[in-house]
């Protein structure tokens, strides 16, 4: 820890255990690698990301809507019930209606009912 602070490197605060570590040198990130407990080949980097993308599954109406779409889509794309370029062309345009409704363009009913 000292020798970061000697390096003009603060500590930051991981969001993953909220224990403090020391930035490396070119390394930009939320989460120390640090193993996880009970999960001792997992790191907070490892679990962090995704921790962060499930809450905002469960808080986020419209980001929980987007990811059901996007599953049903892929599983068909899978399947070859879809092909890729229909699959590509669903995708960028949920991604704009997504991105529409975030900002407050669309309503929710109609994104939830897309």
């Amino acid at each position: 820890m000292f020798k970061g602070l000697q390096n003009r490197y603060l500590p930051r605060k991981c969001d993953y255990c909220g224990r403090y570590f020391v930035l490396e040198r070119g390394f930009y990130s939320n989460y120390c690698k640090r193993p996880v407990k009970g999960q001792p080949d997992k790191c907070c980097r490892d679990l962090g990301h995704r921790k962060k993308f499930n809450d905002k599954l469960k808080t986020d109406p419209i980001w929980s809507v987007y990811h059901k779409a996007y599953k049903a889509h892929y599983a068909r794309y899978l399947k070859k019930k879809m092909t890729q370029a229909e699959f590509q062309k669903w995708a960028d345009y949920a991604i704009v209606l997504r991105n529409k409704a975030l900002v407050g363009d669309v309503d929710y009913e109609f994104v939830n009912n897309a």
